[in-house]
């Protein structure tokens, strides 16, 4: 197993995970082009995060977290548009790796996600015991 920060070599493996993902929302159809333009952005800028899971040469976790302008807040804010992992364990510690990136980036006042599927209640209290705080239906860390 490996946890580390996805590379370019990655991309195709990450667009696949991510388009067998994409089959929980079955009135969305994916596009393709958006993925990977935004896939190799989060890759190759570091204003983005983007750390994979690899078990056995394949990418069974991913938590990418997307790096911009806050609508009405002073500082930039990260998204997490994509945490997701096939492997007990992984998540959690793809979870702790951005937690411990975003600490690091003094310019990025909050990050976080906000879930728009049903998870085993049990996913929600991890990622409050490895910092996030739960405001409505989001998960935010705070810089």
């Amino acid at each position: 197993m490996a946890i580390r920060p996805a590379a370019l070599a990655d991309a195709n493996s990450i667009i696949a995970f991510v388009t067998e993902g994409a089959k929980a929302y079955p009135e969305l159809r994916a596009d393709h082009d958006k993925v990977r333009k935004l896939v190799t952005e989060a890759i190759s800028s570091a204003a983005h995060f983007c750390w994979v899971s690899v078990r056995d040469g394949k990418v069974q976790g991913l938590l990418a977290g997307l790096t911009g302008e806050n609508l009405w807040a002073q500082r930039r804010c990260c998204s997490v548009p994509i945490w997701i992992s096939n492997v007990p364990g992984d998540g959690v510690a793809l979870l702790r790796e951005f937690r411990n990136w975003f600490k690091g980036r003094r310019g990025i006042k909050v990050a976080g996600f906000a879930p728009d599927i049903e998870v085993d209640a049990r996913v929600w209290q991890l990622a409050e015991r490895v910092g996030f705080k739960r405001h409505g239906g989001a998960f935010l860390l705070y810089n």
